[in-house]
């Protein structure tokens, strides 16, 4: 299992109810729903600001979390799967990350830089200036991710299958050894 490490951050962020008033800001993905989830960020020197998030119902269990990046002032907002990502000092430039899928889990890594955004098939990873690469499908049904090493992260595709493939992808390049190998 990887070891929990945390990016340092400029700012405080909480996930608020609804307060039934206006927003400063509001992003949607597209095929949006009207249900969102809405956020007060504070950041460090800067005047607070509160924005709502809104995803598609993508109607499979998906994450719905405030993560930091690996840039101080940067904001991962994920909503029932989908991720936003911006700097908390320019609140109306936040946009959504493509990915292969919905984001079910993220794994911080400071050490190397980068955010990875975990779908059921395939890894996101988000640097200091945004979305860097997304990973080849790893797997049919789920990933487990082990460690993370020496520029590597490795861990198993379709853990829960009656074969299990391992697998390793190179954190600076996205490229992928081992896997379910589907393009």
């Amino acid at each position: 299992m990887i070891t929990r490490d945390y990016f340092a951050s400029e700012f405080d962020v909480a996930i608020v109810e609804r307060s039934g008033g206006l927003p400063d800001h509001a992003f949607a993905a597209p095929g949006a729903g009207a249900r969102a989830v809405e956020v007060a960020v504070e950041p460090w020197g800067a005047p607070m600001w509160t924005a709502t998030f809104a995803a598609p119902d993508l109607g499979v269990r998906a994450l719905t979390a405030v993560i930091g990046t690996p840039s101080p002032t940067g904001l991962c907002v994920v909503e029932r799967g989908t991720a936003f990502v911006g700097d908390v000092l320019e609140p109306a430039v936040f946009s959504v990350v493509e990915t292969r899928g919905p984001v079910v889990d993220a794994e911080e890594l400071p050490a190397d830089g980068l955010l990875l955004l975990l779908t059921p098939w395939s890894i996101t990873a988000v640097g200091q200036l945004g979305r860097r690469w997304t990973s080849e499908r790893l797997a049919i049904d789920g990933l487990r991710v082990d460690e993370a090493s020496d520029g590597w992260l490795r861990g198993v595709a379709d853990p829960d299958d009656d074969e299990p493939r391992d697998f390793a992808l190179n954190l600076a390049t996205g490229e992928v050894v081992g896997g379910a190998g589907i393009a």
